[in-house]
């Protein structure tokens, strides 16, 4: 029988032919190859051997990943165990240096209907390394198994430039409160602490996330779908347990950072964390019921096995992740001090001694290592190690954000030199219980906002980061990321020495009746993440700028056993308000708020729930007013009944003002930074339904800084755009700016042009 061919027939047999060799490796690296393997086999019982060695290529480029896959067998029965089986490889640079870097045991996974994993292929053994600068690299796998040891052949790859990649970041050398990349590149975080990262959604949010200008993320390795070990699953696995790894959340990992490579996203890797201590106790992988070492968590510090199992973890971690660009730091822990032990410096500072050094001899590019404090002032003793590179605290329930954002961000980079990170700030654990979570208790997500731009204007690294439950994957999010990028943007923050804006004075343009005019000020208490002084004065005195002394003592709840009642030395310079703000409600009793101005009873009032829909008692939120007169007072506030409450105050007309505008600002010979926002933009004043009132145009006097013309620009920080662009001159070391109308928030960006 003879076959009848036409051209497009031709076409398509022979697309076939040329195409299936090239397609076929694709299609079956994204399918599973092995749908009925259910368990990962962990033990090998063969000679000892390294068969089918593979490269990912063998001209890689400057700051890529350079990955090795071969097939090994020996005797073991755990591949985490490096006493049992140590794979290293030994690279040559092409400047002749030899590098040792850890191999992995790794396994594959498919995404079967986009979330349950399957098993694909077999497990094998990966190093991963990144060369960083051009030329020729040798390399050689060496085994050792129980004192055999194998070797392969020595191999060759090219590095090739192609300029595409600053390298790893690091803390700048030029100014250590800042980072830069390894080519000098300067860096300034914009970020969130998206800390769970799940790869599905995560891969939609971070396209966002570094579409509007994020490039910052801490992720934790403890819990959630990067749960590496700590917290064991219901159902068993051979891959989970103490001294093992969870390879389906390295597998997730692996998708999240690789992510971070393509988009630019840098992350702060989270090892450990009080959370799965404190609240997963019972299913942790170190406790002695589920086959640990330890019969407390407390043990944790001390104990030489675990020390010895934690070593191992952090082996796997460098020598699967360390390659990455995309990782800048190793945060040793989540909130070490809120671990059992974790403020006793004698059991928590060897052990981040001990896992520092561990890291610095097996990590080759030499990451950043820092641990996190749950309070937000944290302990000197902590902060000063040299092993500390990094200081990161957070703070959680404060609603005056813009305020604690800049302060501490002053406070610690001056102090210690170091660089430091607002790491976690929200509106609250249990808030996330609220209707609508954080974004329903703070739509207009004001708390971030401001968490964004204190920082800034403080001198942090990065703005500080917010914790997610639902208040970050949102337009506002988004916009105010965005508004933020775009003014840091091609600011040599790692290049310059930064010093505070000295503001001279403010007038508004159109002065009515020239008589003296007072603002307010909030005087906001510590709830939690704070490390409260043991010192308490019977009466805080606030100053006539505002201040209270001894602020780190005053503590914002008051209870009917402990704390009852704080007092104020307040001097009134003409009549005005005290306002006191109960923002929410603890226990099942009712508290009684009873306010006493010079030793007179004032108000005396129950506080009831409220009869609103879906009344929750931590968004109490209820404002009373008391009227002071000019002069010098007392006013107590105490706690006269049950339960407990937490308090905010406001000092009405109390400060001599020019505006109502709070301005921060970042100068250098070249640069200026300004943020003007309305006292009014906070959180609380949302909460408690006071409304803002936009500020007039004005001149804005500054003062000690260099003469010449300067361009600046000014932008609306909260819808992400530019106002209006001037040029502007100083002379005699000042500078007059004229400010528009001001909504709720502006920035100002100067750079000097003669």
């Amino acid at each position: 029988m003879q076959l009848s061919i036409n051209n497009s027939e031709i076409i398509i047999y022979f697309l076939f032919f040329i195409l299936f060799p090239i397609l076929q490796p694709i299609t079956l690296r994204s399918q599973p190859l092995s749908n009925n393997q259910e368990v990962i086999e962990l033990s090998s019982e063969w000679p000892l051997e390294i068969r089918d060695i593979d490269v990912n290529s063998t001209k890689i480029g400057v700051y890529e990943k350079f990955e090795i896959s071969f097939d090994l067998s020996g005797e073991w029965d755990n591949p985490f165990d490096s006493n049992q089986i140590e794979v290293n490889a030994y690279f040559c640079t092409p400047e002749g240096d030899t590098l040792k870097v850890p191999g992995f045991f790794y396994q594959e996974y498919y995404p079967n209907d986009g979330r349950r994993l399957e098993i694909t292929g077999n497990s094998e053994w990966k190093v991963r390394f990144t060369p960083t600068e051009p030329g020729k690299y040798s390399w050689q796998i060496t085994v050792n198994n129980k004192g055999t040891e194998v070797r392969s052949n020595r191999e060759i790859f090219e590095s090739v430039n192609y300029n595409t990649n600053h390298g790893f970041l690091r803390i700048s050398k030029d100014n250590p409160h800042y980072f830069e990349f390894d080519d000098g590149t300067p860096f300034f975080g914009v970020g969130m602490d998206r800390e769970q990262g799940n790869t599905y959604p995560n891969e939609q949010i971070y396209c966002r996330f570094a579409s509007a200008g994020g490039n910052f993320n801490r992720l934790f390795l403890t819990n959630g779908t990067l749960n590496l070990g700590e917290i064991n699953p219901n159902n068993p696995r051979h891959d989970r347990g103490i001294g093992k790894i969870n390879l389906e959340g390295a597998w997730h990992l692996d998708q999240v950072i690789e992510s971070g490579e393509k988009l630019g996203i840098y992350h702060m890797l989270s090892l450990t964390n009080q959370w799965t201590f404190n609240q997963r106790w019972d299913d942790h992988a170190y406790n002695k019921e589920n086959g640990g070492v330890l019969n407390s968590p407390v043990e944790y510090w001390s104990n030489e096995e675990a020390l010895k199992y934690f070593d191992r973890f952090l082996r796997y971690v460098v020598a699967r992740w360390g390659y990455s660009t995309s990782v800048f730091s190793w945060d040793l822990w989540n909130e070490y001090s809120a671990m059992p032990g974790g403020i006793d410096s004698t059991l928590s500072v060897p052990w981040h001694q001990r896992m520092s050094c561990h890291l610095d001899s097996i990590d080759v590019y030499n990451h950043v290592t820092h641990t996190n404090d749950a309070f937000l002032n944290g302990f000197d003793w902590m902060h000063s190690l040299p092993e500390i590179e990094l200081i990161s605290t957070n703070i959680y329930m404060i609603r005056n954000m813009a305020d604690v954002a800049y302060s501490w961000s002053k406070k610690f980079t001056e102090k210690y030199d170091k660089p430091y990170v607002l790491t976690e700030f929200g509106t609250g654990h249990g808030r996330e219980r609220a209707v609508g979570g954080y974004s329903g208790l703070d739509p207009q997500r004001r708390m971030i906002h401001n968490g964004f731009w204190g920082a800034l204007m403080g001198g942090s690294a990065c703005t500080a980061l917010p914790w997610e439950f639902n208040w970050l994957d949102h337009e506002i999010f988004y916009t105010y990321l965005k508004a933020v990028s775009t003014f840091v943007e091609n600011i040599p923050f790692s290049k310059r020495k930064w010093r505070p804006v000295e503001v001279e004075s403010f007038r508004f343009k159109n002065e009515d009746d020239g008589k003296p005019k007072y603002r307010d000020v909030i005087v906001e208490g510590w709830t939690g993440n704070f490390y409260l002084s043991e010192y308490v004065p019977d009466i805080f005195k606030i100053d006539k700028r505002g201040n209270v002394d001894y602020p780190e003592s005053l503590n914002a709840v008051l209870g009917a056993r402990e704390n009852t009642a704080v007092e104020f030395q307040i001097d009134y310079p003409v009549n005005g308000e005290f306002m006191i703000y109960i923002c929410e409600v603890r226990g099942r009793q009712t508290p009684q708020l009873t306010v006493l101005l010079d030793g007179q009873e004032v108000l005396r009032e129950d506080i009831l729930p409220l009869d609103i829909e879906n009344y929750q008692p931590f968004l109490h939120n209820q404002s009373y007013s008391v009227p002071v007169s000019k002069g010098n007072h007392r006013i107590r506030i105490e706690n006269s009944g049950k339960g407990s409450f937490v308090t905010s105050f406001e000092l009405k007309k109390y400060v001599h003002k020019n505006s109502d505008l709070e301005i921060r600002g970042l100068q250098t010979e070249d640069f200026i930074l300004l943020w003007l926002k309305n006292q009014k933009f906070t959180l609380l004043h949302s909460l408690v339904g006071d409304d803002i009132q936009p500020q007039a145009e004005g001149l804005l006097h500054l003062k000690d800084l260099a003469d010449g013309r300067w361009i600046a620009e000014w932008w609306d920080t909260v819808d992400a755009k530019k106002i209006k662009t001037d040029i502007v001159e100083s002379k005699n070391n000042q500078i007059v700016l004229e400010p528009p109308v001001v909504n709720a928030s502006i920035a100002v960006k100067l750079r000097k042009i003669i």
